[in-house]
């Protein structure tokens, strides 16, 4: 796309965020034009002379502004320009004071600072403390506009190169020239990016460095897709990829064993030879071990559980019965079943006999809103795991541990399907010796988002005391969202409502072409479910498998957005866009205002620097700079929605989203809906989600570490 030009001089800011990120500025051109730019060029300063490369927008509210993509600064060229320079951008450089540097030196000010700073003292005013301070400050500046110059060539923009001076501070040029391979830390750079910067400074493609550069990012890359182990061929042949040769990666790995930076198991062991980071080596076998000492810590209990069911209005069945004398053979128990089975009748007569017993037991889950709904279920306090575990966002630590343990009998934790193995970790660390622990889940639903698959690997180790709820009761198997969630899980395509007997509650509408599919599900959400008593703003889900594509959650929210709520005020920051009334998602975990990733809310009021949320009755203000947390949720994707509960479920599924088809997520989603669910889909894409399984397999141990003990630990 041809990019348009703009350069003049800041001449001050509408809007600035504190991290160096985005920005609203005013800029004054060579024809004296003031003109108006937004972008990532919170780092720029007044006075400054920029370049900027973007495109001209227009705005219906705020008129004609610049887009920038790209920022180049230089040093100011007028004397008002310099003074607006060194008064913002030099730490402990006011008006005053940049106005006696000017007079002083003229525009030769910005050369004294660089080369003879000692002629600082010259200024009336400033002594030696006042000099260091505006020496230090503008070293730390220099090292910025360094870091631009070694940067940009390489692609990457002001946002990325901020990220880089953030994470690396002082020696950030260093760590590019010397060490570039560090730069894999900084979020939003890969691999592939650090070596184009390395090669460019001489790295050979067969280098040790490089190498182990290439491995360690393949098993970082792999955990984050869920695995917490690679087998060494898939390790090789990822490294491959990455322009790494097959033998000169396998002797990489060999040498990253031998110092310990991976664990490489025995090929005797498992055909695999798994390959484990040396840090998720030492997680899951310590999991193991606390796993095994918590089953073995804990004896067993005789406990009335008809008497207590009785109390709180609940006939149990056998299954019911016996998962809930099993909660209490020993130091932890899963109890699992899919829709209708009565997973939320145990965990109301688990806090019954609680309070019978005299016991504190502890009520929790990994999402707010799983832990809200615990909470009504159960009739106590429910919590987010995080919260229950008191975890502190500064340094990413947990206030309970081993050395101050929860102060609880008994921790029950529902929707464990989505515990990955770091908040096990730390859950069993928080755990007193003699307290017990129950995991309630539904194993067939999508995996945790974090590497691991606790739940299953429990269930598969036979190590575990399992409990599983496959009766379906009388009122669940009349619904057709329950028995069309069975028969996905026996590997059947849904049926739709009207082609069987019972509740009508559970559609299929196919749709091949994607705009149609579109267009049908639009319709669906705003006409057809109106009809029959559904708030589309307030009732309606619509769920699909990924975020690009015709049917993805951009296109759809904004199909959805125009449909629902296209008017009213609004905020803009950067391609983020609310209006009062949009209905939007939390993505990231906010500890102090209580808001958690996949927490819906509703945009409430909205200011030129900031929008208030509410989250179910709850108004949270969220400034203009953590914008960048939310996304409209008209249509959010199946992950998203784990652990969240909707009376209405609409489920868009096309053959473009055949990478993610398969039966955990097409589960997931029916599962989401309480009273209605709706699939428009592709029969192709509706058939491949329910056949496929496999495709998210995970390399995880701990399943075989609990069944063969230490074997594997010892290794």
């Amino acid at each position: 796309m041809y990019a348009d030009r703009l350069e003049g001089e800041v001449t001050g800011f509408l809007f600035r965020a504190d991290d160096g990120g985005y920005a609203v500025l005013r800029l004054r051109d060579d024809a004296d034009a003031e003109h108006v730019a937004l972008g990532a060029l919170a780092h720029l300063h007044e006075g400054q002379r920029v370049v900027l490369t973007g495109q001209w927008t227009t705005d219906l509210r705020y008129g004609r502004r610049f887009k920038a993509e790209t920022a180049l600064a230089a040093e100011p060229r007028t004397l008002a320009g310099l003074e607006r320079y060194l008064s913002s951008a030099v730490e402990g450089v006011g008006p005053e004071l940049a106005r006696r540097i000017v007079d002083a030196f003229g525009l030769d000010a910005l050369a004294v600072l660089e080369e003879h700073p000692e002629r600082l003292l010259e200024v009336p005013g400033i002594g030696d403390k006042t000099r260091d301070r505006i020496v230090a400050a503008w070293v730390g500046d220099r090292i910025g506009r360094e870091l631009e110059v070694l940067l940009r060539g390489h692609g990457l923009g002001t946002a990325a190169i901020r990220r880089v001076l953030s994470t690396f501070g002082k020696g950030a040029a260093d760590v590019v020239t010397r060490q570039p391979y560090r730069l894999v830390a900084v979020p939003g750079i890969g691999f592939k990016t650090a070596d184009t910067i390395a090669r460019a400074n001489g790295v050979a493609r067969d280098d040790p460095e490089r190498v182990q550069a290439a491995i360690d990012f393949a098993l970082s890359t792999a955990e984050g897709d869920g695995s917490c182990f690679l087998p060494e061929a898939s390790l090789v042949e990822r490294c491959f990829t990455l322009d790494i040769d097959r033998t000169v990666a396998l002797a990489g790995v060999e040498q990253a064993a031998l110092s310990r930076r991976v664990v490489r198991h025995p090929a005797d062991w498992e055909a695999d030879r798994p390959v484990y980071r040396a840090e998720m080596e030492e997680l899951e076998a310590r999991l193991a071990r606390r796993v095994a000492m918590r089953i073995r810590s804990v004896a067993p209990v005789d406990v009335d559980v008809q008497s207590a069911a009785k109390h709180v209005g609940i006939e149990l069945a056998v299954g019911q019965a016996r998962a809930l004398s099993t909660a209490f053979a020993g130091g932890l128990t899963v109890i699992t079943g899919g829709p209708g089975t009565g997973k939320t009748t145990i965990v109301k007569v688990l806090a019954e006999i609680a309070r019978r017993r005299g016991e504190t037991w502890a009520f929790a889950s990994p999402t707010g809103r799983a832990a809200r709904r615990l909470a009504e279920a159960c009739g106590e306090e429910g919590k987010t795991l995080h919260r229950l575990l008191e975890f502190n966002p500064r340094d990413a630590s947990f206030g309970r541990d081993e050395s101050s343990p929860l102060e609880v009998d008994a921790v029950v934790v529902d929707e464990a399907s989505m515990v990955d193995v770091y908040l096990f970790d730390a859950l069993l660390e928080s755990l007193p010796r003699k307290a017990r622990l129950v995991l309630v889940g539904d194993v067939d639903q999508l995996p945790s988002v974090g590497p691991g698959q606790v739940l299953r690997d429990l269930i598969e180790s036979a190590a575990v005391p399992v409990a599983r709820l496959s009766e379906v009761y009388r009122q669940a198997a009349e619904s057709s969202i329950v028995r069309n969630a069975h028969r996905v899980l026996s590997g059947e395509v849904p049926v739709s409502a009207e082609r069987e007997a019972g509740t009508r509650d559970c559609f299929v509408i196919e749709r091949e072409d994607a705009e149609e599919l579109a267009r049908t599900l639009v319709t669906v959400v705003t006409e057809r479910l109106p009809r029959n008593g559904f708030d589309p703003r307030r009732d309606v889900q619509v769920l699909t498998p990924m975020h690009a594509g015709p049917v993805g959650t951009v296109a759809l929210n904004v199909r959805l957005g125009e449909a629902l709520n296209p008017t009213g005020e609004q905020i803009v920051r950067g391609n983020k866009r609310f209006r009062v009334g949009d209905r939007v998602i939390q993505t990231k975990n906010d500890y102090e205002t209580d808001v958690f990733n996949g927490d819906v809310g509703t945009v409430a009021r909205v200011s030129p620097a900031s929008m208030t949320v509410s989250f179910e009755g709850r108004e949270v203000e969220v400034s203009a700079d953590d914008l960048d947390r939310l996304d409209l949720a008209w249509a959010i994707s199946i992950h998203k929605s784990q652990g969240s509960e909707y009376p209405a479920v609409v489920v868009a599924m096309h053959n473009s989203h055949f990478v993610m088809l398969r039966r955990n997520l097409l589960y997931t989603a029916l599962t989401r809906a309480r009273r209605f669910a709706c699939l428009v889909a592709s029969p192709r894409a509706l058939r491949m989600a329910a056949t496929r399984t496999g495709v998210d397999d995970r390399h995880t141990g701990l399943a075989r570490r609990l069944r063969y003990g230490a074997a594997l630990a010892e290794s």
